[in-house]
């Protein structure tokens, strides 16, 4: 399992990537992009394209990073993958929003393998990934669910009421183990 400091990361990054929109396309790395913005995000997206989480999009033969487009469930998902480098596949076939030929399939199949991601009819790949939903794909990944059925971590959040129900338990264990800590 990897360190505090590690998830510390990862979790910096996801917000980061939350808030810029990255994209984790399907094209090789390219060490230059036509969009890259030249602000407080181009350090991490540098960096992110260095370690080959982020790979970006040729459109027209143009390197396109999209910085400022929001991140897709599908995106996420393949971010984690590559940071966790998972290979096994699950059998999603009876997901009917995921098609066999798309970008994304194997990353959806893997992030399901993983445990990241729950296999549903409906996977949602193109939908704007909610922070609630990016922190489970992270508890999960990390392991860090709560067993504790009272969800007493996440007592001092104001909207605690307002967590969907399937996401309770892995909010309370990024909680409890100190890495959400709200505003």
């Amino acid at each position: 399992m990897m360190g505090k400091k590690a998830l510390a990361i990862v979790l910096s990054f996801i917000l980061v990537l939350g808030s810029s929109g990255m994209v984790f396309g399907e094209t090789a790395q390219s060490p230059a992009f036509a969009d890259m913005p030249d602000n407080w995000s181009s350090a991490a997206l540098n960096k992110a394209v260095e370690n080959q989480l982020l790979k970006g999009y040729d459109e027209d033969g143009k390197m396109l990073i999209k910085a400022n487009n929001p991140l897709t469930r599908a995106e996420l998902a393949a971010v984690v993958n590559r940071a966790f480098a998972c290979v096994g596949l699950a059998d999603i076939s009876k997901a009917t929003d995921v098609s066999s030929t798309a970008w994304y399939a194997s990353d959806m199949a893997k992030a399901v393998k993983m445990g990241t991601f729950a296999l549903d009819t409906k996977m949602r790949p193109g939908d704007r990934i909610t922070r609630q939903e990016a922190f489970a794909v992270l508890a999960r990944a990390f392991k860090l669910t709560s067993a504790d059925s009272t969800h007493k971590a996440l007592d001092k959040f104001s909207d605690k009421a307002d967590i969907a129900a399937w996401a309770l338990n892995d909010l309370d264990g990024l909680a409890a183990a100190g890495y959400v800590q709200g505003n």
